[in-house]
């Protein structure tokens, strides 16, 4: 009542009852299908339709609150919907192709294909929509963390778009914010798996402005476990989905 304390989503009560920012739970939404509007989402069957239907949640949040949201651990998100592409491309290569070996390197060739355009998709979409204020959804796109070949493809593929660039012009997109994790044993150092990843991270860094760059280690050490950022400075629970009250205005 004095004003001490300020719950900053009460200035779009009661007229338009907004929240400000949450942390998506793509991976349980996809999973365990979803609607909106009229429409009910099963699994996706391909990291293309993932992808899709990841845009479609994103637009839906963004016309429906203040704010920003973000996904966490991207690249194992997708990784199950990029198996499916995967298992698929097989199937057909073991139609025509004898050799094992030959038949894995056109399935991975393939899914590396598919996978690429599936991020750029999402890039596109997510620059072509607007939230409920007329600007580029405020996006934050986590990722980093994964070893298997899909999920460091999609890693790959994620900083590859960026560094593209949008458009004819080959424009720095500002949105999705990316967010790359460094851990040690992960990609720290030179004789860690990801590592040349981690390489591929700097140079877009230069090139491009993100990602910016999160030090696993530290976060846990000191708040006892992973967090996902919000835009550019709240922290949010990874795993789930939750609404963020600030006590200071902005995204």
């Amino acid at each position: 009542m004095k004003g001490d304390i300020h719950w900053h989503d009460l200035d779009y009560q009661p007229y338009s009852p907004m929240t400000n920012c949450c942390l998506i739970d793509f991976a349980g939404m996809m999973r365990d299908g979803f609607q909106i509007g009229n429409a009910k989402m099963g699994t996706p069957q391909s990291i293309q339709t993932a992808v899709l239907q990841m845009a479609q949640i994103i637009a839906s949040v963004a016309s429906s609150q203040y704010g920003g949201c973000s996904s966490d651990r991207t690249d194992e998100v997708l990784a199950p919907y990029a198996l499916k592409n995967y298992q698929r491309h097989l199937a057909e290569a073991k139609e025509w192709i004898d050799d094992p070996h030959k038949q894995e390197e056109f399935a991975r060739s393939k899914t590396k294909a598919d996978i690429y355009q599936a991020m750029e998709s999402l890039e596109y979409q997510i620059n072509t929509l607007y939230s409920s204020q007329g600007q580029t959804p405020f996006t934050t796109v986590g990722f980093g963390l994964g070893t298997s070949w899909i999920e460091r493809e999609i890693q790959r593929a994620i900083l590859k778009v960026r560094i593209k660039g949008l458009g004819t012009e080959r424009r720095t997109a500002i949105f999705p914010k990316l967010v790359f994790t460094l851990r040690r044993g992960t990609n720290l150092r030179p004789s860690d798996p990801n590592y040349d990843i981690k390489e591929l991270a700097v140079e877009c860094a230069t090139k491009r402005m993100y990602p910016d760059v999160l030090m696993y280690d530290k976060i846990v050490e000191l708040t006892g476990s992973f967090k996902a950022p919000m835009g550019c400075r709240s922290f949010l629970q990874a795993g789930t989905t939750r609404m963020v009250r600030r006590s200071t205005p902005g995204a």
